[in-house]
């Protein structure tokens, strides 16, 4: 299999050869033939290859630019930072139009050190195209498995976005003007041929559906995009100023200016050394917080992955720097690391996946391509995607959740939201947490969410009972029953570090009960969470990740869903515990009615 730049380097030379051609054929035979023979040579054609691998990658170039710096003073010599519009680019085979993807790279670094610097390492900026690393490049791979499911995919190179030039870390001021010069390509591109690109796009890009793709500082990127877009019509002219149809984040950094509605999904890599305490969890966090959200947002917790192996000119081993304890380093015998190809293979099987049903109507949650990716409501959550190791959390629109508990206050451990008073037996302890503080004493927790703290000594007696409402609820619309919990591996009630076991008890109005016992054969978020303790920080070394557990409510046989009364939450076992939750909720896999109260009542806020 050849490397990406080989593949570049061949086509450059193809259009080297193109011109050379071109000049002598038109001395020979006059400008007739120059078009046929233009049109013979510069046609990319990729070598004979089965009709099973996925389209080819190009390239594209149009040109310097510059941007003007005008948080820098008038006359400071950086003020005017010159850059390179270029970039990758994989076509699906076939007329169209076809959905735009986006590809964002991260600040992995583009030219090398500076070498008059030397309190603190700055890169020079700009370099040669022969000393710049194309970090765009490092993602081909993704490119082509996006290209094979039926997606324009285009990564552009934003290492001027990321560069030290004149200051550190600006990169969300200067990445509008950056997208909009590549944007401006794609747009001509797309209305007629264009000599910037090797490959035609003439017709080929349905610029009412544009998705991004981003990885580490390119989430910052890709969420101010999503939310500059946001509310924007859907563009009806060759234009890509509409809002945004997917956002996909790759170990991404977080920031916290809010969500925005438009669905999402989020790769945390449990070994991930540059952002080790999975910050980018956040943004999930947003979105499940969201009062009026419409779409839907899932996170993914890869076990083994690390941060830079998504990239493949990313040579850097980014888990060698995290503590011994934790599992990630490849010289532990225990080690749950997957090799940089592994992860890349996760990755180009997850995000086609992840586009064909953000990309789709609701309906596609029930599709084959979100049960392979773990976003079917309908269905248990998965404790492994594509045959790897992973925990996954999932928050529909709110037209499609009936929501019980989501603990914003700690009075909502009390009122819920189906207008019900719970109580809790003698034995069991309920505390709250808040969004973005921390909720146990050492381990890291991704995202910080708002959650309850359920713990008991005696779990025989321990239960959490929440009434349905004053009279009943009618859950016959909804399919499943979904809940995130971890069990707490820094408190001393699960110092026997075993799985959890609940029961989950549906009553209706005529007493008629019926229990689902779940555990860490069954629910893979009950087990409990890897991790070691670590003598040099004396602390807890690990993640704590909320997953999801989702019954479908068909399970409780016997029960009228239309009638129900309560739901409680038991323990099962002989052991104390500790278990975290962050939403008790009940989904539909169709839009709500209208008049359907559930689909979008909340407690009042307090």
């Amino acid at each position: 299999m050849t490397s990406p730049f080989s593949h570049l380097v061949a086509r450059i030379a193809a259009r080297i050869v193109a011109r050379i051609v071109a000049r002598i054929v038109a001395r020979l035979v006059g400008r007739s033939i120059i078009a046929v023979a233009l049109i013979f040579v510069m046609s990319p054609v990729p070598p004979a290859r089965a009709q099973s691998e996925p389209p080819p990658v190009y390239t594209y170039s149009a040109g310097e630019r510059t941007i003007e710096q005008t948080w820098l003073p008038r006359r400071d010599p950086a003020r005017i930072m010159p850059y390179r519009v270029e970039g990758i680019i994989a076509v699906p085979p076939g007329d169209g139009p076809f959905p735009l993807v986006l590809i964002f790279h991260d600040a992995h670094g583009g030219c090398p050190a500076d070498p008059t610097v030397t309190d603190v390492m700055l890169e020079r900026w700009p370099c040669s195209p022969a000393e710049e690393r194309r970090n765009d490049v490092g993602l081909a791979y993704l490119a082509r498995a996006l290209a094979a499911r039926g997606y324009v995919a285009v990564a552009p190179n934003l290492n001027a976005v990321y560069a030290a030039y004149g200051t550190v870390g600006p990169e969300t001021q200067r990445y509008p003007e950056v997208l909009n010069a590549h944007l401006s390509v794609l747009v001509e591109a797309n209305r007629r041929e264009s000599p910037a690109l090797e490959v035609s796009l003439v017709g080929k890009l349905d610029l009412a559906r544009i998705g991004i793709i981003a990885h580490g500082h390119g989430a910052l990127l890709a969420m101010q995009s999503a939310r500059a877009r946001q509310g924007r019509p859907r563009p009806k002219t060759n234009a890509a100023g509409g809002p945004l149809s997917a956002v996909l984040l790759i170990a991404p950094l977080y920031s916290p200016e809010g969500d925005a509605d438009a669905p999402l999904g989020i790769v945390l890599p449990s070994c991930d050394g540059i952002t080790p305490e999975l910050s980018g969890q956040g943004y999930y966090e947003d979105a499940r917080l969201a009062r009026n959200r419409n779409h839907f947002a899932a996170s993914v917790y890869l076990i083994g992955a690390n941060h830079n192996a998504f990239n493949e000119v990313a040579r850097t081993d980014d888990a060698g720097a995290l503590p011994p304890a934790s599992g990630c380093r490849a010289d532990d015998r225990r080690t749950l690391r997957l090799a940089p190809q592994q992860q890349r293979e996760f990755l180009a099987r997850y995000a086609p996946d992840f586009l064909d049903v953000a990309m789709s109507t609701p309906a596609a949650l029930q599709g084959a391509p979100a049960t392979r990716a773990g976003l079917n409501p309908a269905e248990p959550a998965p404790a492994s995607l594509y045959g790897f190791p992973t925990r996954t959390a999932l928050s529909l629109g709110i037209a499609g959740r009936g929501i019980v508990i989501q603990p914003r206050t700690r009075d909502d451990l009390g009122y819920n939201d189906f207008g019900g008073y719970a109580t809790g037996s003698g034995a069991t302890h309920l505390g709250f947490c808040a969004y973005r503080q921390p909720c146990m004493r050492w381990a890291i927790q991704p995202g910080n969410p708002a959650q309850v703290r359920f713990s008991w000594n005696h779990p025989a007696e321990a239960r959490w009972t929440l009434p349905l409402g004053e009279s009943t609820a009618d859950l016959s619309e909804f399919r499943s029953l979904h809940l995130r919990v971890v069990p707490d591996p820094t408190d001393y009630l699960n110092a026997h570090r075993e799985p959890i076991a609940i029961v989950l008890t549906l009553t209706d109005g005529a007493d008629r009960s019926a229990s689902i016992r779940l555990d860490g054969a069954n629910a893979p978020a009950l087990a409990y969470p890897p991790g070691e303790p670590d003598k040099q920080t004396w602390g807890w070394v690990g993640h704590a990740y909320l997953g999801s557990v989702r019954v479908g409510l068909a399970e409780f046989g016997g029960v009228d869903l239309t009638r129900a009364k309560s739901l409680e939450i038991g323990i099962a076992g002989t052991r104390s515990g500790s278990l975290l939750i962050a939403d008790i909720e009940f989904l539909r896999t169709s839009a709500a009615p209208r008049s359907s109260r559930l689909g979008a009542h909340h407690a009042t806020p307090q």
